[in-house]
């Protein structure tokens, strides 16, 4: 499996779509925070694509983005060195592209003649225009060596946003672009490369239209554009996209998935990744002609739909399935070996089912299916964690009233490809197709988790008592609760539509996927674990909102305080307070408000807890008493 690390560091704040990016091209993407990567830097070697996504504001090139280049360099810098010298690609986006500059990957060295020499020093200092610049731009991909933009013959659009970005080089930039390491630079829009395009059209202002730059070989490329902010054609504003309905954006993403599958001697098939990956977003209701002499096709379900469904699932679901399943897609009912749970003492299963509910709706609306296995096995993961389980295997339940094999094969392929990435096994499921019960257009998306634990590891949270501190984990949106609500509010305006406090079109903050906590959990539990100290709690925050679920945890003779100034609630929640002018109250019993799971732990782990993870938020206290507070 062909592996992406996307790096989280202080300062980023564009790494979920990122992420998201990655996934869509058939990359397994790990979120990594840059702390965790210094702990042990050998696990960069463990990947194929590195990912330095961007996001800070200004003064990068003296602040944030210049703290995170010295961290890899002096931190990570052998591995660095070697992840770049074996030819693996690496990707700077926005201020990544500056971290990649200060960092001097960029422009790197140049072979001339019998030796190699260095380019003059770089950096991306203020716009021209001394201000934020957030808009659409048009790009021209030239001829060289970069593999990012290999095969792409015709102008991009793609959107800007940053305060800086004005590419300096301490010399002669055309020697830099003779050498092919220009890969993309910017055009007017009606696609004339002229030499002096200038300001909007180069809204950063770099001499010679510079929008990106790459190393000699290819494999180390910096953009100023965001790639990641046009993957589909609903985040254009003018819906110009792809005839696949997916936004140009993807090419960059694809390029680099394709040359890590062939520089890792592994086969491309082009036609399941055109199949699955690259399809066309499909209409619901195309289905595959029946025959009139078929008595249960004519009865509403087609049987070659569902074979063919399964043929196109059967790649994704066996990349799930490792030595220990025993019988898998096929059988009548999946078998996992047990034999690694010998070398546990007092092994406990833990199990919960659950679904994605009204978020499919959206789905269907925008025909985007990506992402939504993605939201129902981190849902569930999630839930098995507040148990201190780890996941063992997965089986999930996708129902249509009319089976587009297609569209069934995007939706497994979501939720195996999500099972991949928490080293869980797609065990088995069932697709049904249920013409009389559900109505066209519409699907539904349930599953099962059963996970492990040892049974003096369980957490019990009859240790909470007063003076414990509650942390929260963010939420990437609203997970998948909350959208019965939400779809009311929204129901006036286009998917498309983008709000001012959103800063992108509706549909991708609404779909954006439940965020799996799996990798931030172990690593506290292990860090916590060293110093004597663990977590005495932790509440998964899905329907019921704070009330319902930290009460689930808290034992009788204690109250939970909520303090809701704490934290910045994110934009998407005060939006929806404000339009469908919902009272507090109602709010943080219906949605996450932004964070995503709570935990419980006595003051001092607290301090620890912080340290390993910086992105934790201080959301209450316990006290004596009875229920959940909000202050």
């Amino acid at each position: 499996m062909t592996r992406a690390l996307v790096l989280r560091a202080p300062g980023i704040n564009c790494d979920i779509e990122t992420a998201q990016a990655c996934r869509l091209v058939g990359f397994q993407t790990d979120l990594v925070h840059i702390n965790q990567l210094l702990k042990n830097p050998e696990t960069l070697l463990d990947y194929h694509f590195l990912v330095i996504p961007g996001g800070f504001s200004y003064g990068d090139d003296l602040g944030a983005g210049t703290l995170l280049a010295k961290n890899l360099t002096v931190h990570l810098g052998s591995q660095l060195q070697r992840f770049v010298d074996e030819g693996r690609p690496v990707l700077g986006i926005c201020n990544g592209f500056q971290v990649l500059v200060r960092a001097g990957l960029l422009p790197g060295l140049v072979d001339r003649t019998d030796q190699q020499v260095s380019f003059p020093r770089a950096t991306l200092t203020e716009n021209v225009s001394a201000q934020f610049e957030c808009r659409w731009v048009t790009l021209a991909a030239l001829p060289g060596p970069c593999i990012f933009t290999q095969n792409i013959e015709r102008s991009l659009e793609l959107p800007v946003a940053h305060g800086e970005g004005q590419f300096v080089l301490a010399g002669d930039i055309s020697q830099l672009q003779a050498s092919g390491q220009v890969p993309l630079s910017y055009i007017a829009r009606d696609g004339d490369l002229d030499q002096g395009v200038s300001y909007p059209a180069n809204p950063n202002g770099s001499a010679n239209n510079v929008a990106g730059v790459c190393n000699a070989r290819g494999n180390v490329f910096g953009l100023m554009p965001h790639p990641e902010r046009y993957v589909h054609a609903l985040q254009h504003p003018q819906r110009r996209t792809l005839a696949n309905g997916q936004g140009d954006g993807l090419l960059i993403f694809r390029n680099a998935y394709i040359y890590t599958q062939q520089q890792n001697g592994e086969t491309f098939e082009p036609e399941v990744y055109a199949k699955v990956i690259s399809a066309p977003l499909p209409s619901i209701n195309t289905g595959q002609a029946q025959d009139s002499a078929d008595l249960y096709a004519t009865s509403g379900v087609n049987i070659a739909a569902a074979d063919q469904a399964k043929r196109l699932m059967q790649k994704a679901i066996r990349a799930t399935q490792g030595p220990d399943v025993l019988a898998g897609m096929g059988a009548f009912a999946g078998v996992l070996s047990m034999k690694n749970l010998q070398k546990m003492r007092q092994p406990a299963l833990v199990a919960s089912t659950d679904g994605v509910g009204t978020k499919t709706l959206l789905a269907s609306q925008a025909r985007r299916f990506d992402t939504i296995g993605y939201d129902l096995v981190n849902h569930s993961v999630n839930d098995l964690l507040t148990q201190g389980a780890r996941p063992l295997f997965f089986m999930d339940y996708l129902a249509m009233g009319k089976l587009d094999a297609v569209l069934a094969a995007k939706i497994v392929r979501s939720v195996a490809d999500a099972c991949i990435e928490v080293h869980c096994a797609l065990l088995g499921g069932e697709t049904a197709e249920m013409p009389d019960v559900y109505q066209s257009g519409a699907f539904d998306l349930a599953g099962t988790i059963v996970g492990v634990v040892e049974e003096d590891e369980v957490i019990h949270t009859s240790t909470i008592c007063a003076g414990d501190v509650l942390l929260g984990l963010p939420s990437s949106g609203l997970h998948t609760n909350g959208y019965s609500l939400a779809r009311r509010v929204f129901a006036p305006y286009t998917l498309d539509t983008t709000f001012p406090e959103l800063g992108e079109p509706l549909i991708d903050a609404l779909l954006r996927p439940h965020y799996c906590y799996l990798n931030e959990v172990n690593q506290l539990r292990e860090y916590l674990a060293d110093r004597g100290r663990f977590i005495k709690g932790m509440a998964h925050i899905t329907g019921g909102g704070f009330e319902g679920n930290i009460s689930r945890i808290l034992p009788t003779g204690t109250q939970a305080i909520i303090e809701t100034q704490a934290w910045d609630v994110p934009a998407l929640f005060r939006l929806l307070a404000r339009l469908g002018n919902i009272a507090q109250e109602e709010l943080y019993r219906t949605f996450n408000m932004g964070v995503g799971m709570v935990l419980v732990l006595s003051p001092k782990a607290a301090l620890e807890a912080r340290c390993i993870l910086p992105q934790l938020l201080t959301v209450g206290y316990v006290t004596e008493g009875e229920g959940v507070i909000l202050h």
